[in-house]
């Protein structure tokens, strides 16, 4: 038997399934052989690398204003990214586990790889400074945004390699 809260829910669940599904499977914008959901995390991407840039100039600044607009410019990079990771980085890596384990021969399984270790540390190491600040703030702070723009870097080399090349 159905309760009414029970048939909300799995309404929901269905329809955040058949969502991710359809962007999944609809041909991307950028005239690739991208998903739209891979097309619009790529964009997603590239904003939160803008966003990037713009709060390391904010932080260089150092008035207690500008410093304030960092936390808070770094804080909306976090969460976007969080965003792309978890509805379309995430569920990906999971379809699509078994064919990049099947590369072994090419760079699709060192370079997936690679990109996930980076962008986990990266992203974690964000989420910490969200909540924390630990040791020596400014180094911590120039690591995190070296992984990220590694990991945006190699973000975009997997685009190009699987929807591109």
């Amino acid at each position: 038997m159905n309760f009414p809260h029970q048939a909300s829910r799995l309404s929901y669940e269905t329809t955040y399934k058949l969502t991710l599904t359809i962007l999944h499977i609809m041909s991307g914008i950028l005239g690739t052989r991208a998903s739209l959901s891979a097309d619009l995390d790529l964009l997603l991407q590239l904003i939160v690398l803008v966003v990037l840039i713009v709060g390391v100039k904010f932080g260089k600044e150092k008035t207690e204003r500008s410093l304030k607009t960092h936390g808070n410019v770094m804080i909306a990079a976090v969460v976007l990214n969080a965003i792309g990771v978890l509805l379309v980085m995430l569920p990906s890596f999971v379809t699509n586990l078994s064919a990049v384990l099947n590369e072994t021969s090419t760079i699709g399984l060192p370079l997936t790889s690679i990109h996930m270790f980076i962008g986990i540390l990266a992203e974690g190491l964000g989420v910490a400074f969200i909540f924390k600040k630990f040791g020596n703030v400014r180094m911590w702070m120039r690591l995190t945004a070296a992984l990220w723009l590694i990991s945006i870097l190699l973000g975009i080399s997997f685009y190009l390699r699987y929807y591109v090349v």
